[in-house]
């Protein structure tokens, strides 16, 4: 096989790993927005109702999108070695669960806020009254995700 294709195969299958780390990560980000937001029943809500569904499908493919895109640009994988240490950057990794668990922190400050101080008046709690708002937070959360996830896969190290 020619080199060059050995090459694309193995900086496809750099990308295709960092993709599955990166997407996990966010993920579990996602289970953890669960249960930081007790007041909001993500999934019991949105379950059966064909818009708040395709609102949170459509939040994760705009997730899994930037996700993508940032693995492709600079996959966590770095090294020109066929050994397997140099495949794998552990720096990159760190950097990217550092961003996720900051990220996760700073939405419950910004739910804490939200939710506990109703600044402008605004109670958090509205949200529950309709599966499309969580559909819709949902959304916004993943976008939010994928937009950490992305940029921490930019970082030059």
């Amino acid at each position: 096989m020619d080199l060059y294709y050995v090459g694309v195969l193995l900086w496809l299958f750099r990308m295709f790993v960092s993709c599955i780390i990166s997407l996990l990560i966010g993920l579990v980000g996602v289970r953890i927005l669960d249960k930081i937001t007790a007041e909001i029943t993500e999934f019991k809500a949105i379950k059966g109702n064909a818009e708040a569904t395709a609102l949170y499908v459509g939040g994760f493919m705009v997730f899994a999108g930037l996700v993508i895109h940032g693995s492709a640009l600079n996959p966590m994988f770095l090294g020109q070695s066929i050994l397997i240490g140099p495949y794998f950057n552990l720096e990159r990794l760190l950097v990217v669960l550092s961003s996720v668990a900051l990220s996760i922190f700073l939405a419950w400050v910004f739910y804490v806020v939200f939710a506990k101080s109703t600044p402008f008046g605004i109670d958090l709690d509205d949200i529950n009254r309709s599966p499309i708002a969580i559909g819709a937070f949902m959304f916004c959360y993943e976008v939010y995700m994928g937009l950490v996830i992305h940029a921490s896969l930019m970082i030059p190290l």
